[in-house]
């Protein structure tokens, strides 16, 4: 990743060379990377509008609605939350409006709603059509048996260097990190490396402790891109493997495959647990007074406790808990 050339003009984000497109492709089925955030801009005109937009996006997030909010977002006039028709999920936001903006509409998708995106390769194509660039994408690989990506693993390349395309040689600019450290507390550390100001942050943090696990070993990389001096290409959206191993150097070791259904099953496990273990604390000397209440009929403990909806926990997950509930893979 290159800032801008001598003329000031943005530097294309490039792949670097280190996959050959091809090659990648046919030894891997799966992508080694996933896309854990998408910002576009779209233009807008006399027919297509925000009506027309909403429609289009449901055709790769089909259960999408607009919640609006009666407040302007970052310079636009008004904002609408995406939320889901199914459940109430938190998709992202589209905000439009405003003279300063000139006709045009930012979407911001996160997470749950890059997850819920199937046909990336469709997207492409429309947003080669409809959409004026990309204004920021996370690109995220986990290492869920984090045999090889630890914290301090990033900890030793930073020192060595090898955040940075001049390596550690003498005279070269050096990579800022930033350590937030959990003391051994269990909550999970994460390592902060470059600045979000300048468009290109990486982010490695254990991931299963931050859901809640103490002891699990799963570390994610999770690299920011935006629009700040670079222009990213649309085929970030179907090779964000690519784009991830050629950010630094120290991730062209990228080889993994992954499913992302995989980590999603692995995220809401250790959710769920986390979930089931503080309501045992805080729940389960009532719950066993309830049994005795009810004679140990456990139908009638349950039926009186239960609540409508999906815990604040798992709620980044909804859209996926049908499939992996209905199909006994929890």
């Amino acid at each position: 990743m290159l800032n801008i050339t001598l003329d000031g003009t943005p530097r294309l984000v490039t792949t670097g060379g280190n996959y050959p497109l091809d090659e990648l492709d046919k030894n891997h089925s799966y992508p080694i990377a996933h896309i854990d955030w998408l910002a576009l801009t779209v233009k807008f005109t006399e027919t297509k509008e925000l009506g027309w937009l909403v429609q289009e996006l449901r055709q790769f997030i089909p259960p999408l609605t607009l919640t609006p909010t009666g407040k302007g977002w970052n310079g636009y006039k008004e904002r609408h939350n995406i939320t889901c028709a199914d459940f109430n999920g938190d998709l992202g936001l589209i905000a439009h409006g405003g003279e300063t903006q000139r006709g045009t509409a930012s979407i911001q998708l996160n997470a749950q709603a890059c997850s819920m995106i199937a046909d990336w390769q469709a997207l492409k194509t429309w947003c080669e059509q409809n959409a004026s660039k990309i204004t920021r994408i996370d690109l995220a690989h986990d290492d869920i048996t984090g045999k090889i990506l630890t914290i301090a693993k990033g900890i030793q390349w930073l020192q060595d260097g090898l955040f940075s395309n001049n390596g550690a040689r003498e005279g070269a600019t050096a990579v800022k990190g930033r350590l937030i450290d959990d003391l051994g507390s269990g909550d999970g550390k994460t390592l902060y490396v470059g600045n979000r100001k300048s468009g290109k942050m990486l982010r490695i943090y254990e991931k299963g402790k931050q859901l809640g696990d103490k002891l699990s070993v799963w570390v994610r990389a999770e690299v920011e891109l935006k629009d700040k001096d670079r222009v990213i290409p649309w085929d970030a959206l179907v090779n964000p493997s690519h784009y991830l191993a050629a950010a630094y150097p120290c991730l062209n070791y990228l080889s993994a495959i992954q499913h992302k259904i995989k980590t999603i099953k692995k995220a809401v496990n250790i959710s769920l647990d986390a979930a089931i273990h503080h309501l045992r604390n805080t729940g389960g000397m009532l719950i066993n007074l309830m049994m005795q209440k009810h004679y140990g009929d456990a139908f009638l403990v349950v039926n009186e406790l239960k609540r409508e909806g999906i815990p604040k926990r798992l709620a980044s997950y909804a859209a996926h808990l049908p499939v992996l509930l209905n199909e006994g893979k929890l």
